[in-house]
Formats: C-alpha cells, sequence, structure tokens
C-alpha cells in the first residue's frame, strides 16, 4: 500500500483516552474533541470490544480512532482470538482499521516479570514472531496492525528505541523476510511515542521548526547529529522508515505517535513554553506535522486525556478557536530506492506534485548559528533539506535529479562531492552576511539555484 491508499483523517490533531480501561468516555468529553477539531482518537479495548460504542460514535463525527487492544505486561503473548473477532467487527463496521497489539516491548514494564531479567533491546526473538503472527490475522482481517511502538530512550544500554529497532528490522530480514515484507506492503504501519520535550521554535522570520534534530539550533549545536543518535523529536520517524528502506528496499509506511507530547520545557537551547505561548506552540506543531512534516506523519495523540482538562484546558480552548491545517497526500507511484545511510527525509513541496527534484544545502563543518540565521530564508522558502554531512548530502530522494548546494567547500570536500550523481551549486561566502545577501538576493529572484545572476 501507498501512503494515500491508506483510510485516514486529514487532521494531524491527536488525543489519547482514558488510561482506565474500563471508563466511559461521556458524550460530552467526546463533544469536546470534536469541538477542539481532533482527528484522531486513541483508545483502550479489552479484546471484546468494550468501547466499540464509543469508537462508533467517534468515527460517526469525523474522528479516527485508533484502538489498543490492551493487555498487561503484553510481552510475550499474542492477541486471543476474542480479540480477532473485535477487529473483524471494527472493520466490518466501517468504524477504524488502525490497530496496535503491543506497546513499549523495548522497557521492563511492558514485560512479566519473570521476562525481564533477560531483557535486551526488545528481545526480537520472541517479539517479532508473536508481531507477525497478529499482523498476519489483522490484515487478513482488513486492519492495519501497527508495528509496535518505543519508549524513546535512543542509544540507552539495554533498552535503546532505536538499537531495539534495528534488532527488529534485523531478525525480520534475517528469518521472515518474505512474511514481513507482505505484512508491510499490505496495511502495516508505525505507531511511536514522540515526547519531545521543547523541541520547536520560531526563527527571526516567524517560521516554526519542530523537525529535530534536524534544525538549524541543533545542528549548529551538533554537526550532523541524526534521529539515530537523538529520537526526543519529530525526526524519529526517520529510525523505522530508513531502516525499512534498507532492509526491504520499501518506500514509507504511515506514522502515528499514539502517544507522546511538546512538553514546553527540558532542553535549555530551545525556549520555555506555558500558558498561551505553549498552547500557540501546539497549534504550530500540528499545522507543521500537516504542512511541512514527512509526508508520512498522519499525526501526534497527546498524552492524556485524564490530565488535559486540568492542566492543558489552554491548549484546548485555542483549539477551539484555531481551524487546523489539513494533511494533503499527493498520489505519488514510488519508486523503490535503497538508501545505505540513514538521512532525513526531505518533504516534496506539493506545488511539484507527483514529480520532484531533491535539494541539500551543506554547510561548512562547525558552522556556527549565525549561518544558519543567514540561510534561514532561503531554507524556509525552497523548503530545502539542510546539514552538515557530506554522505547526508548525496543522498538522492527526487526522481528528477539532485542538487547539492555547498557552501565555502575545500578542494578535498569538493573532490569528495563529485562521486555523488548530483550537480554542484557552490557557493563561496566570507562571512554570515554575505551568505545571507547571495541567499536572500536567490530568493527575491526566485532563482533557487544561482542559474540566473
Amino acid at each position: 500500500m501507498k501512503l494515500h491508499e491508506y483510510e485516514r483523517s486529514p487532521i494531524t490533531r491527536g488525543m489519547h483516552g482514558w488510561v482506565f480501561i474500563y471508563k466511559k468516555h461521556g458524550t460530552d468529553v467526546l463533544k469536546e474533541m470534536v469541538a477542539a477539531k481532533f482527528g484522531w482518537f486513541k483508545i483502550l479495548d479489552d479484546g471484546g470490544g468494550n468501547n466499540l460504542d464509543t469508537c462508533r460514535w467517534l468515527r460517526e463525527h469525523d474522528i479516527m480512532p485508533i484502538v489498543r487492544f490492551y493487555r498487561p505486561n503484553p510481552n510475550p503473548g499474542k492477541l486471543p482470538p476474542n480479540a480477532l473477532d473485535t477487529v473483524q467487527r471494527y472493520v466490518e463496521e466501517g468504524i477504524t482499521r488502525w490497530f496496535e497489539v503491543n506497546n513499549e516491548p523495548n522497557i521492563d514494564g511492558e514485560w512479566m516479570p519473570e521476562y525481564r531479567a533477560t531483557l535486551e533491546y526488545g528481545n526480537a526473538e520472541i517479539v517479532m514472531p508473536n508481531w507477525l503472527d497478529d499482523a498476519e490475522a489483522i490484515i487478513e482481517r482488513g486492519g492495519y496492525p501497527a508495528f509496535p511502538a518505543m519508549a524513546h530512550c535512543g542509544r540507552k544500554p539495554r533498552e535503546g528505541s532505536t538499537t531495539t529497532y534495528e534488532r527488529y528490522f534485523e531478525w525480520l530480514a534475517q528469518n521472515a523476510f518474505d512474511r514481513a515484507k507482505r505484512v508491510f506492503e499490505n496495511g502495516a504501519w508505525f505507531a511511536m511515542h514522540p515526547y519531545i520535550f521543547n523541541h520547536g521554535y520560531k526563527d527571526e522570520n516567524g517560521v516554526w521548526h519542530f523537525e529535530y534534530p534536524y534544525d538549524p539550533i541543533c545542528q549548529a549545536d551538533d554537526p550532523g547529529r541524526t534521529a539515530f543518535d537523538d529520537d526526543v523529536g519529530l525526526g524519529c520517524t526517520e529510525v523505522p522508515t530508513q531502516l525499512l528502506k534498507k532492509h526491504f528496499g520499501l518506500g514509507p509506511l504511515p506514522v502515528i505517535g499514539t502517544e507522546g507530547a511538546f512538553w514546553g520545557t527540558g532542553d535549555d537551547r530551545y525556549p520555555e513554553y506555558k500558558g498561551q505561548a505553549k498552547a500557540e506552540a501546539h497549534v504550530a506543531m500540528f499545522d507543521w506535522i500537516a504542512t511541512q512534516g514527512p509526508p508520512c506523519l498522519f499525526g501526534l495523540c497527546l498524552w492524556v486525556l485524564n490530565e488535559w482538562f486540568k492542566h492543558d484546558v489552554y491548549i484546548h480552548e485555542r483549539f477551539k478557536e484555531v481551524p487546523p491545517a489539513l494533511k494533503e497526500l499527493p498520489i505519488i507511484e514510488e519508486t523503490v530506492i535503497p538508501t545505505p545511510t540513514p538521512t532525513p527525509t526531505p518533504t516534496p513541496p506539493p506545488e511539484e506534485g507527483v514529480h520532484w527534484r531533491s535539494h541539500y544545502v551543506l554547510f561548512p563543518q562547525g558552522a556556527d548559528w549565525a549561518w544558519y540565521e543567514a540561510a534561514s530564508r532561503y531554507l524556509t522558502t525552497f523548503r530545502v533539506t539542510n546539514g552538515q554531512s557530506a554522505d547526508d548530502a548525496g543522498v538522492v530522494h527526487g526522481d528528477l535529479g539532485h542538487t547539492i548546494t555547498v557552501i565555502n567547500p575545500d578542494d578535498e570536500l569538493m573532490d569528495y562531492l563529485l562521486q555523488f550523481e548530483a550537480d554542484l551549486d557552490v557557493i563561496r561566502a566570507a562571512t554570515p552576511a554575505d551568505l545571507k545577501a547571495i541567499l536572500d538576493d536567490r530568493v527575491e529572484r526566485n532563482d533557487r539555484y544561482g542559474e540566473f545572476q
């Protein structure tokens, strides 16, 4: 399946429902979800359809339910037969196709106690066979099975989310390649849990950035940092997306944050958000997901309804006031291109439609914030992927070719870049002010590559 073939809400705002599985979502609460213009709603089900009526109401009011079949300490284990019968009911009654069957298998708390002492990066040899069985059964019934969401903790020893993803994909490729490929091609998707601290900000031109760790602040502080190094941001979608491409040669699958949060604090490099500023940041974050985020990122379900009206009511009220941006997905016939190294995938500009040319701005190693700030108008106008990694710069994404705009390269770097199938656009600028003058002039003349000077 291609991204545009999945049934989905075009609204990226989502909410995680009650954490108490048998607490009913009253009609008054559900009406508030409609009023605040949510498009997704994550809900727990005991396997017998105890929240089926709630999900039916949500779907009737244009909110797409995501159903997690809740089992305490779900690992090891598979869905019971009654849950599969419930999947069929959800699908046949036109309520939803989106299902989660596991939860954060990379951490001790989601395992039965007797297995916790031997847990190492999600125990792929136990979790993946069970996931395949459940996923195939859900697909047979017309549903979309989620790849297990991880607790985001990067390279943490024994529980690291990124290392767990790598172990899982390696196990599938080595032990069940054909089965896994069929699942990935026929309805699977990635559930993720992005709790992103305060990794978002508005630059001097009024443009919001939520692409952490690929945003200019992070890249200036730690050049070349990727989601494989740090998955505490919305750039985290790159981890499963690139592993899927690496091991199975497949294009992106939908990604939905089935729980997560923008806390508004946590990283001193970024602004702290409270009150109305935090509300505006939430509006901006969901609009960014819809209009600038990766095409595969369908939405994010905020944690959690239990606390929403206690601590986040000002965000809720702002949602009610501001219409959400809608996520449009062009119908793209995707070409499978194996990618040798993880790299951020740029979003094709919507106006370019099906075919597009990829573009990367390569900053000098060690470039500080002033250089990124100088280029900010150009980068946001043309929506250009950027960074300081020559290897990332050389990865071609567009079917109409690829250009590397390289700033102040030395001879060694030029020789290295010539190996790539890319056009080189070389800029020489002695200072950030000089760079700003060059790039702003290109914006004024709509001359992306400096061809009309």
